[in-house]
């Protein structure tokens, strides 16, 4: 059985190596037609394929988990960064997002933005941490289904992208692994939002990596946990504040402390905890190092040594920080939290200077004013930037080289590595979203590429469906 079963995964791996980008010639067993096809169901898909749907597309949705929100539900990370000023006062980012955000609002599921506060929900962080949004992870993967049925998006579950049929410079199909063999999908367009840019890789895309010289920022699992004295915590950061003692509030010394004794194994040097709405708390504090998050053996080794960090953290907050003492391990994520990977060569590429600068272009599709913050090994590096004047991204970073029928949105866009370490958090990968999936509902209804539609009338149909930009 051994043999057979290797004969017949080399002769499968054979298929692949035999074909290039101009040529698919592997089995399928089902086949599907649609407007726009929309790969990968975080984010930047969701926004994507319900935008799309909403416009009147044939839309179909390909996700490889059986659930919605990518790191926001099988990464567990919460809560949604900011989506407002850095003061808190202004809310930036909105249409689809803003409608998410009040449907789980009126469930009880969420709180908005701009009702935020400094405390347990943002881990007591003020820097950076204002207008976020504390969120229930199962109101979120039920609105998000909710929102994709009422567009009438076909949702399709399991389906793992593993190449692209593509000629002349255009893609003709996209093929995914099931259960049941090899599925293909047909498309009029595409949109990629594997957040890893993996269809436009496949495709023929030029792309960069990291800081394009092999270095990655850190990768994360999140957890929760359960049993935290809400109490003993808040009076712990009051007494810290009103000491302006900023070690303490952070428990960093105690962190020292139990390194030097083999009992702490991440090198965080702060504590990081965010209550959530059912009593529980996200902890953010299991960290990798250098882990090619395109590798699914690194990623594996990365995971398993994520939760051995996991159960060891959970000792570390019992014995040391106030409030914890009876904490509980509730859950650890299902997948790691990737911080970059690709990103693609765009027709335009947004720069740090651009964003610096608040550049406005006559394309701007959303507005926002999230930090750039690298994360690296001990500690984060934040970029010049913090203020209450947002940046803007072009329609025309959602535009890869070299292929005439596709769309990116998410992590994987046209944007310098520190522009891309502030919009690949949630609330903009919705808005790179929404922007592509109307956008290629646009491209539909005119019979053009995205690269050739009216940019003033995708800005326009933008602002109608309430997405803010400020002349």
């Amino acid at each position: 059985m051994k043999s057979v079963a290797f004969s017949a995964f080399a002769a499968f791996l054979m298929l692949f190596s035999s074909c290039d980008n101009s040529r698919v010639t592997f089995p399928v067993k089902r086949s599907f037609d649609c407007d726009v096809l929309v790969i990968g169901g975080g984010p930047a898909g969701t926004g994507a394929a319900i935008s799309a749907a909403r416009h009147g597309a044939n839309t179909i949705l390909a996700e490889r988990n059986g659930v919605l929100g990518g790191t926001a539900t099988a990464g567990l990370v919460a809560p949604f960064m900011s989506s407002t000023t850095p003061d808190g006062k202004t809310f930036l980012i909105r249409g689809l997002y803003e409608d998410l955000v009040n449907r789980m609002v009126a469930q009880g599921g969420a709180i908005h933005p701009l009702d935020a506060r400094i405390g347990s929900w943002t881990a007591y962080r003020d820097k950076g941490h204002h207008g976020l949004t504390t969120f229930d992870y199962e109101c979120l993967k039920r609105t998000l289904e909710e929102m994709c049925t009422e567009a009438g998006v076909n949702l399709m579950y399991h389906m793992l992208f593993i190449k692209a049929d593509t000629r002349r410079g255009r893609i003709k199909a996209a093929y995914f692994a099931t259960k049941d063999g090899i599925w293909k999908v047909r498309a009029k367009e595409y949109i990629d939002c594997t957040g890893d840019g993996d269809l436009a890789y496949q495709a023929g895309v030029p792309v960069v990596i990291g800081d394009g010289e092999g270095g990655r920022q850190a990768v994360s699992l999140f957890f929760t946990v359960r049993g935290v004295d809400k109490a003993r915590m808040d009076a712990h950061n009051a007494r810290c504040l009103a000491e302006g003692d900023y070690e303490g509030q952070w428990y960093m010394n105690e962190i020292k402390e139990a390194r030097e004794k083999g009992e702490f194994p991440s090198w965080r040097n702060k504590i990081a905890l965010f209550e959530n709405l059912d009593g529980t708390y996200t902890v953010n504090m299991a960290q990798g190092d250098d882990v090619d998050g395109l590798d699914p053996k690194q990623i594996t080794d990365a995971e398993v040594d994520g939760r051995k960090q996991c159960n060891e953290i959970v000792k570390f907050l019992r014995k040391y920080v106030d409030g914890c003492e009876n904490v509980e391990l509730a859950s650890t994520a299902a997948d790691l939290g990737v911080r970059e990977t690709r990103r693609i060569e765009g027709v335009y590429t947004v720069t740090t200077e651009d964003a610096k600068n608040s550049v406005r272009y006559p394309d701007a599709i959303f507005c926002c004013a999230n930090s750039m913050d690298i994360h690296k090994k001990g500690f984060v590096d934040y970029v010049a930037r913090n203020t209450n004047e947002p940046f803007y991204v072009p329609y025309r970073a959602l535009l890869p080289l070299k292929v005439d029928n596709l769309l990116v949105a998410g992590r994987c866009a046209a944007a310098e590595r520190p522009v891309m370490a502030a919009i690949r958090v949630i609330p903009p990968c919705f808005a790179m979203g929404q922007a592509a999936g109307t956008a290629a509902a646009l491209s539909v209804q005119a019979g053009v590429g995205p690269k050739d539609i009216d940019p003033s009338k995708l800005v326009e149909t933008l602002k109608a469906d309430g997405m803010y930009l400020p002349e």
